[in-house]
């Protein structure tokens, strides 16, 4: 079978594997592993005490805690700012139908008092009271018709007609 390397060696060199030079492999010790791994390493733990180390002061360290912190603070306040008009708005339908309901209600309590009104002074209830109390419809002379476009004259007087001034 012809492959690219015997198609190349033809042309290019080697003409047959006899006088290709051998591979020579040479020997070191032989290759043994240590008994323990990591013997000649040593690690010796120190305990450091920094309870007496005061920690030295870094401007750019505190400049950049007040910018973070108030670039934080303006982000609450925007967000804060995009959500009052939306829960101003939710308490205000909330009233908005407080009040509907409020409205609903006095308009049924009016047409309970309109009827109770009605009821009150009709003038079937009137005769009834007036026979109860033994009243009696006024005499043609006991009327006077008031007269005149004047004030004075539209006014109801406070004294009874036969009574003397």
């Amino acid at each position: 079978m012809a492959s690219l390397a015997t198609f190349v060696n033809r042309f290019v060199g080697v003409r047959e594997l006899a006088e290709a030079p051998p591979a020579v492999w040479t020997r070191a010790d032989d290759a043994r592993l240590r008994p323990i791994a990591n013997e000649d390493v040593y690690l010796f733990v120190k305990r450091i005490d920094n309870s007496s180390v005061i920690r030295a002061i870094d401007p750019a360290a505190r400049r950049a805690r007040s910018n973070s912190m108030a670039t934080g603070f303006v982000a609450a306040l925007l967000v804060i700012a995009g959500l009052v008009p939306t829960a101003y708005n939710i308490t205000a339908g909330f009233t908005l139908q407080n009040l509907r309901e409020e409205r609903v209600q006095l308009e049924q309590q009016r047409a309970k008092l309109e009827t109770a009104q009605a009821k009150l002074v009709s003038p079937d209830r009137l005769r009834q009271l007036a026979k109860g109390l033994k009243m009696a419809e006024p005499e043609p002379q006991q009327l006077e018709t008031l007269q005149g476009t004047s004030s004075a004259s539209a006014q109801a007087r406070n004294t009874l007609p036969a009574s003397a001034r």
